[in-house]
């Protein structure tokens, strides 16, 4: 057979009885993660959405659909319609704040983060879904990897003693993104931004903003000035110190490098252990310096 001839490989996730059942073509990929495809679709209206489907290894992301549907648009992307591991958004745009990040920095970043946040944490008249996920299941893969012996164990003692303290002390846990970062925040065609992929947890909103400090990748991770701007900047939205910013901040980078470490033969895993490793040696020494 002659490669004219060769059949269009097929998909094997892209299933034809959602694209009929929601009436959606023209399907094209956007993004194939670990997790998860996304493809951009268009509606029987000629307006454009997006159609998740989650991969075996990201059907823990469907709290993240819970939570969508909960939040119903405010401050995040609008779930259409969802059958199991597949869900149907709202088109939340091409640009995102990781874009304008890469421009302009945090000066300009920062304060957008800021204006979402409280629509993300606004009460809801709606019960929080049954099925998100809470702080300390959460953390579970930290709290292994500090009993494991190794070059991260005393970083991740650290941090696990950390998160134990900050979870037991909670005192208004409310549902959370729980994965909030530049690239998860999207501009629209109305101007507006707002939040995609949430991993749906709930617990202290402190946490909310923790992923912000290891991201976007870049030297601005390694400057320790940064770490106690972001705290400072974010303590007053959270109503919180900023000092239990930061703790949530370190023990994040901690649970991310613990994922990464289940993914050996990743070169993006090794970097994100190296940059993870300098946020939470940056804010464990902002700690203990008493400097915030």
């Amino acid at each position: 057979m002659s490669g004219h001839d060769r059949p269009a490989a097929i998909d094997p996730l892209l299933r034809p009885d959602l694209l009929a059942a929601w009436q959606l073509t023209e399907a094209s990929l956007l993004a194939d993660t670990h997790t998860s495809r996304l493809y951009r679709v268009r509606r029987t209206d000629g307006t454009t959405a997006v159609l998740k489907l989650l991969k075996p290894e990201g059907r823990h992301e469907r709290a993240g659909f819970a939570y969508l549907a909960w939040r119903d648009g405010l401050g995040a992307v609008r779930l259409l319609a969802q059958e199991e591991d597949a869900c149907l958004l709202d088109d939340a745009g091409a640009q995102s704040l990781a874009d304008l990040h890469e421009k302009e920095g945090d000066r300009t970043a920062t304060p957008i983060l800021c204006q979402i946040l409280p629509l993300l944490h606004a009460p809801s008249p709606e019960p929080p879904p049954a099925d998100l996920v809470p702080l300390e299941r959460h953390f579970q893969s930290l709290f292994a990897l500090a009993d494991q012996d190794g070059p991260h164990r005393d970083m991740a003692r650290w941090a696990a003693r950390g998160v134990q303290d900050l979870i037991a002390g909670q005192t208004r846990p409310i549902p959370l993104h729980g994965d909030l970062h530049h690239g998860n925040v999207l501009k629209g065609a109305d101007g507006d931004w707002r939040v995609i992929d949430p991993q749906g947890l709930i617990g202290d909103p402190a946490y909310e903003v923790a992923n912000v400090f290891g991201n976007p990748s870049g030297a601005h991770l390694f400057a320790p000035e940064r770490v106690a701007v972001l705290a400072e900047a974010f303590a007053p939205v959270l109503e919180c110190s900023a000092l239990r910013v930061l703790r949530f901040a370190g023990a994040h980078a901690m649970l991310s490098i613990a994922w990464s470490l289940d993914r050996p033969d990743d070169a993006d895993a090794l970097e994100n252990i190296r940059e993870r490793s300098a946020v939470a040696g940056l804010v464990r020494s902002l700690i203990e310096q008493q400097s915030v």
